[in-house]
């Protein structure tokens, strides 16, 4: 998603763009439609990867295994701490000026109830999984700021049209399938799309080497989005909030049954619950970047509408 409307963005300030896929989809038919160059490859495939990264001179590194609730922890490594390395290699074989590296707040390991910027460091050991392996990937990117202009970006969960993670919940909650919420005074940070987009390209214009940059939107509580939800979409709040140590054991047991089941929650898994419990300062992209964030509600209207259009 993300990769898309950075690409899209590009295209439109007529940018040459050359899109690496694993996949050829409706996104990637949109964005040759638009005069994007489509290769198809694999980041942990060193070949297909050089062969994408000749004759850039910049490179936005969006690749990444996301999701929370993958079974084999180790492919977290494999995938994006490989991949930002063959990435890397590649870049500085072909003589690349620019590398942005498309990280996360889960990079910073920030303590729960913690306020977070960009100065945060890890609360506690890493455990194999995806925070870890954004964190090893930004330290890669950073040891190469000897070879080209590298920066990192540190999104918050990330929501608008294209989303296939956090809309689940928002999904769930237009099909009125959310009679009840958890956790309703905790922190979640959240981001729009096309800032995300907007603001990696103003980390890679004028960021400086070698830093991160957190993007997210003033942080609001788990109660707060689904009352302006409620709102946006023109129907009911969930009207009963769970304690929240009944939902942690029931998200618990939920993950465990899935997991012996092989089956995916609909919603989350317990791991990722814990993703919204710190407040992230995403204000050195608008002091040093000058990055202008869209209006949160008017970018929820747009998800929904998006959303209600799909179905």
């Amino acid at each position: 998603m993300v990769g898309g409307a950075i690409a899209r963005m590009l295209l439109g300030r007529g940018e040459r763009v050359r899109v690496m896929a694993r996949t050829r989809g409706n996104v990637t038919d949109d964005l040759v439609t638009l005069g994007a160059e489509l290769v198809s490859g694999e980041v942990t495939d060193a070949e297909s990867v050089a062969a994408a990264v000749e004759g850039c001179s910049d490179i936005y590194h969006c690749a990444a295994l996301v999701d929370p609730f993958h079974w084999n922890r180790d492919d977290y490594d494999r995938i994006n701490v490989g991949g930002t390395r063959n990435l890397l290699e590649a870049a500085r074989s072909y003589g690349v000026r620019r590398f942005l590296h498309m990280s996360s707040i889960a990079a910073l390991g920030a303590e729960p109830g913690s306020h977070a910027d960009e100065t945060a460091v890890p609360y506690g050991p890493w455990k194999p999984g995806y925070g870890r392996s954004k964190f090893l990937s930004e330290e890669l990117v950073r040891a190469s700021t000897d070879a080209m202009h590298v920066v990192s970006v540190n999104p918050a969960v990330v929501f608008g049209p294209g989303d296939r993670h956090f809309v689940r919940l928002i999904e769930a909650f237009l099909k009125g399938r959310l009679p009840v919420i958890a956790f309703a005074d905790r922190p979640l940070p959240l981001v729009y799309v096309d800032d995300v987009a907007r603001g990696s390209l103003l980390a890679l214009e004028r960021g400086e080497s070698g830093s991160r940059y957190i993007l997210a939107q003033p942080t609001i509580t788990v109660g707060e989005f689904f009352l302006d939800l409620a709102v946006t979409s023109g129907r009911r709040p969930p009207r009963i909030h769970l304690p929240d140590w009944i939902a942690i054991a029931g998200a618990l047991g939920w993950s465990v049954v899935s997991l012996a089941r092989r089956r995916r929650p609909p919603i989350s898994s317990f791991t990722a619950l814990r993703i919204g419990s710190a407040d992230f300062d995403g204000s050195r992209a608008t002091r040093e970047l000058e990055l202008e964030y869209t209006d949160f509600n008017g970018a929820l209207s747009k998800t929904v509408r998006a959303l209600e259009q799909a179905n």
